[in-house]
């Protein structure tokens, strides 16, 4: 009766651990062929994922407004309507209609925007912009100045020539930061969070049992503990099997 009980827990501890074991299995087998797949750049696009992890969005550093169009700026990405912008900015400081397109301006760089927002160059000290810039403005030509220190430049960036003026145009309008409208944002962080959690990063998870934080690493513990129950039990049935 009592070896008859153990092969009773002996099967049904194998059915859990085989269950396991076939997560495991398929998670690492994966993981294997992680660089191939290039798990490690394909995000998932899950707000659900991104609260079950705990992640907590930032805000809206600073967002700016220019013949209907709005760049605004999530932690260092810039966002142009609610399409982000390939690359890494610093403090973003304003955004200005141009005859080209659009001119925004960083705490260090000039970029250079279409009517459609993709990014046309990107000028930094190495073109001559000066810096520290704390605002940019534009005047009824479309000229373009920026605010450094206590000193107002004139920006040209089809001649990439950069200068102090003395007088600043009185038709000059500096861009001011406004809110971010709440639809926008919805959408911009809805594309924010769809690059936060990669597959590996999630296969891993799954494989060290962390996706269910702390409780999952005690699982995977009881795991580890039942395999070695099944291996035991399983040796001594075997001895007490008649010839």
């Amino acid at each position: 009766m009592k070896q008859r009980s153990l092969l009773i827990l002996h099967r049904r501890m194998g059915l859990i651990s085989a269950l396991f074991l076939m997560l495991l299995s398929l998670t690492g087998l994966i993981l294997h062929y992680s660089v191939g797949l290039r798990l490690d750049s394909r995000f998932i696009d899950s707000r659900a994922l991104v609260n079950w992890y705990g992640i907590e969005l930032p805000e809206f550093s600073a967002s700016f407004v220019a013949a209907d169009s709005r760049l605004s700026q999530l932690e260092n990405r810039l966002f142009f309507d609610s399409t982000a912008l390939p690359g890494n900015y610093p403090s973003l400081r304003g955004l200005a209609r141009t005859d080209f397109g659009f001119a925004a301006a960083s705490s260090n760089q000039l970029i250079l925007l279409t009517d459609n927002g993709e990014i046309v160059e990107v000028l930094d000290a190495d073109y001559g912009v000066p810096a520290p810039i704390e605002r940019l403005a534009s005047n009824t030509d479309g000229e373009l100045y920026l605010e450094v220190g206590s000193d107002i430049w004139q920006a040209d960036p089809d001649s990439l020539q950069f200068q102090i003026v003395t007088t600043a145009p009185a038709t000059l309008v500096w861009s001011e930061a406004s809110a971010v409208p709440d639809s926008l944002q919805q959408q911009i962080l809805a594309d924010y969070a769809a690059s936060l959690i990669t597959w590996e990063r999630l296969l891993l998870d799954i494989h060290s049992g962390r996706i269910l934080g702390n409780l999952g690493v005690i699982l995977v513990d009881v795991m580890a503990i039942l395999f070695f129950l099944m291996a035991a039990t399983g040796i001594w049935i075997w001895s007490r099997r008649r010839p």
